[in-house]
């Protein structure tokens, strides 16, 4: 049975029934105190706890959406939550310049935020003015500042716009930084839960890390120090940066009873309506809450944040917890119970398809032991929560009351409406790149960018400049990859009629090789969702036809999208053939490579697919040119992390550098090393990575037939990833 008629059936039996759902009876189990605004004791807590049930129950049995439980409303004591979503902190890293108040850009992303979440945790890096800046120390952190910003007016005014236009949507607001004990509070037995304004150098030993949350991943020869700084692994120690220093926590603070008091209520005064605390101090707890009517959270983090008693979750590293670090969780919340109003759970910073099963996210199964454990805190596991109708599922089975979502966001920021509509197949999917955070860590581009929606992190006078047509034309797209759908879709979209020509029997381009690895099934999700939306609009697609200019001529467009794409360069390297692979030919013909793999070439690309092979069971050895084992632009602030992770304690992938290969002939490769000795490997298989090759020539050919033709995405030279080609896409399709 699918999800969707699983649902729809338990909806339908609830409302027959007029009975409770179950994710409201998981939900509301904490105290609704009304008009008290405040506690005198857990029992207290306790004793009204269910006092939103019936609310709850009435919101499923009145919803028409196709989430029913993730969109129900919720009550925490005297505040109804609109829905069951909290927008971690995300700060908007390349949205804001060198001005010491939120930009308009930055206003309108968190307004967009609020549109979709319940709970909104607001960054306030917008920083002090004049800011200064080092020569050659570049990065998300040369846009960030120390908050201090409020002893400035004007600033202020700006602020309590921002957080007015998240009120408006209907939102609460949490502040995400040094708030209310968000940074590092004690916590009993010596453990320390870092908040979003502490350091997060957490990572095993190894490589030495910036300043402000600057840690390298363990195990690297060295990482460059400065704000968040981090080295890729099998690269040269950098030099320290701007307030570069050691990797590890920052100063452990325990703040007094009275300054998280005084704390609490400066953020009520200003207009948060959600406070995090961490402690499991009764007396705390009631002095903030006898001071304040702000909701109470705390965290269990991994990655960076104990638990108390000293334990790490997720500390293992496995896509999955262990059954001691699930009974961990459970002990440390069961401190907690009745005194927070919920639990934010986050153990994979920031997951991917390498570290997150397909529709595991690894925070869920702390959120499930704890509610199985009968304690009685609100859960809202985060980090990896993408699809909404998992997440509705989650939800509706009990496993957890809320969930955490916020790339999603940036995906697609008619989530919440979408899915209210009945539309969640409509929404995009994130794929968990990072690439929102920042692409490169070197050499920009200095501003915000999602991969899959090329209108998130655009100024709003961009996207008013885009101006609609004023005739309906006949546009023909070639080419079915990621930037022909993509134009398909904006030119049906913008009303014209379109029809597709893609070569051979099915679409997707480069992205069909998501569909034989498993450690790619979030861009597999992206593929067949841009294969659903182009059948959904109508849109004419040719298979098996080459398009040739002879044939769009006599067609009769107005417009030709070219976008024939990329392809693998073939390698000048002579080999006899036998054993021997090309980059796609190792993802579609994987059971033929046998155990002993060995991998010409390097970057992104190769890597990874070496990467995957060593996690499908084949012995890898990477022989890569370069000094690194992929490129220092694609290393964003944490694209690249949990790849590193894996590799360098990887028992199946072993790599060398600045090596030359000399030959290749009956499964032996021979080479140089990096000190001039001549080696060789034997393997099972050699696979060759020599890169893409834009397929300019192809493309030219449609010059002239038809008034209009633009080229779309790698074939013009220019472009070589998946964010620019969707980029290239959107606005070129946005012009007919």
């Amino acid at each position: 049975m699918s999800l969707l008629k699983s649902l729809m059936r338990r909806r339908q039996f609830l409302v027959a029934a007029s009975v409770t759902s179950t994710g409201a009876l998981a939900c509301n189990k904490l105290a609704a105190l009304g008009a008290q605004g405040g506690a005198n004791s857990r029992e207290q807590i306790l004793a009204a706890a269910m006092a939103a049930e019936k609310a709850a129950a009435a919101a499923v049995k009145t919803s028409l959406s196709r989430c029913p439980h993730l969109l129900s409303p919720l009550r925490i004591r005297n505040v109804v939550l609109k829905n069951r979503i909290m927008h971690t902190v995300s700060p908007t890293y390349f949205m804001q310049g060198p001005e010491n108040f939120p930009a308009e850009m930055y206003r309108n992303h968190y307004s967009n935020v609020a549109k979709n979440a319940a709970i909104v945790s607001m960054s306030t890096h917008f920083g002090t003015y004049p800011k200064t800046y080092v020569k050659g120390q570049h990065g998300p952190s040369a846009n960030f500042c120390d908050d201090i910003w409020q002893d400035i007016p004007p600033v202020e005014n700006y602020v309590q716009r921002l957080m007015e236009d998240m009120h408006c949507e209907g939102a609460l607001i949490l502040k995400a930084g040094a708030t209310g004990g968000q940074g590092m509070v004690g916590m009993p037995g010596g453990g320390i839960v870092p908040g979003e304004g502490g350091a997060r150098g957490d990572m095993p030993a190894g490589g030495a890390g910036g300043g402000d949350r600057g840690a390298a991943p363990g195990g690297m020869p060295g990482g460059a120090g400065g704000d968040r700084g981090a080295a890729p692994g099998g690269m040269p120690a950098g030099a320290a940066g701007a307030r570069g220093g050691p990797g590890g926590r920052g100063p452990q603070v325990q703040k007094s009873l009275k300054e998280i008091v005084a704390e609490a209520k400066e953020a009520e005064d200003f207009g948060y309506d959600v406070f995090s605390i961490n402690t499991d101090s009764l007396e705390t707890v009631q002095a903030v809450r006898n001071a304040t009517n702000l909701i109470l959270m705390t965290q269990l983090r991994g990655s960076g944040g104990n638990m108390p008693g000293g334990a790490v979750l997720g500390a293992t590293n496995s896509n999955q917890p262990t059954a001691a670090e699930l009974e961990q969780a459970v002990e440390a919340a069961r401190k907690l119970e009745g005194l927070v109003d919920y639990l934010q759970i986050r153990v994979d910073e920031h997951p991917n398809a390498w570290t997150q099963d397909k529709g595991r996210p690894k925070s869920l199964a702390y959120a499930e032991a704890i509610k199985k454990a009968g304690i009685k805190i609100i859960t809202c596991p985060t980090a990896g929560f993408h699809y909404p109708l998992e997440n509705e599922e989650f939800i509706a089975s009990g496993k957890t009351d809320m969930v955490g979502m916020t790339m999603p966001f940036f995906a697609d920021w008619e989530l919440v409406r979408k899915v209210r509509e009945g539309r969640a197949d409509d929404v995009i999917p994130c794929i968990m790149c990072h690439n929102c955070h920042g692409i490169s860590m070197t050499k920009g581009p200095w501003y915000s960018t999602c991969t899959v929606n090329p209108k998130w992190g655009l100024p709003p006078y961009k996207l008013a400049g885009i101006s609609a047509p004023k005739t309906k034309k006949k546009v023909a797209v070639v080419g079915g990859g990621p930037g022909g759908m993509k134009a398909a879709l904006v030119a049906a979209e913008r009303g014209h009629r379109v029809t597709l020509y893609e070569k051979s029997d099915s679409l997707g381009g480069l992205l069909k090789i998501a569909d034989n690895t498993q450690w790619r099934w979030n861009f597999k999700d992206l593929k067949d969702w841009f294969i659903y939306q182009v059948n959904k609009m109508g849109i004419e697609v040719k298979l098996k036809t080459a398009a040739t200019p002879e044939m769009i001529r006599a067609g009769k467009f107005d417009a030709v999208l070219v976008a024939t794409g990329a392809e693998p360069v073939i390698s000048k390297m002579k080999t006899d053939g036998s054993k021997v692979f090309n980059i796609l030919e190792a993802y579609s013909k994987k059971n033929e490579l046998g155990n002993n793999v060995v991998v010409v070439g390097a970057g992104k690309y190769g890597f990874e697919a070496a990467l995957g092979m060593a996690k499908d069971g084949h012995k890898v050895t990477v022989l890569a040119s370069g000094d690194r084992l992929f490129e220092p632009e694609v290393q964003g602030p944490h694209n690249m992390q949990n790849q590193e992770r894996i590799y360098q304690s990887h028992p199946n992938f072993s790599y060398e550098l600045k090596t030359t290969v000399k030959s290749i002939s009956g499964g032996k490769v021979a080479y140089m090393d990096s000190k001039g000795a001549e080696k060789s490997i034997r393997a099972d298989s050699i696979v060759i990575w020599a890169g893409l090759k834009p397929m300019m020539d192809e493309a030219e050919k449609f010059f002239g037939t038809a008034d209009e033709v633009h080229l779309v995405g790698d074939c013009t030279g220019k472009n070589g990833t998946l964010q620019k080609t969707i980029r290239s896409a959107f606005f070129m399709a946005s012009q007919v």
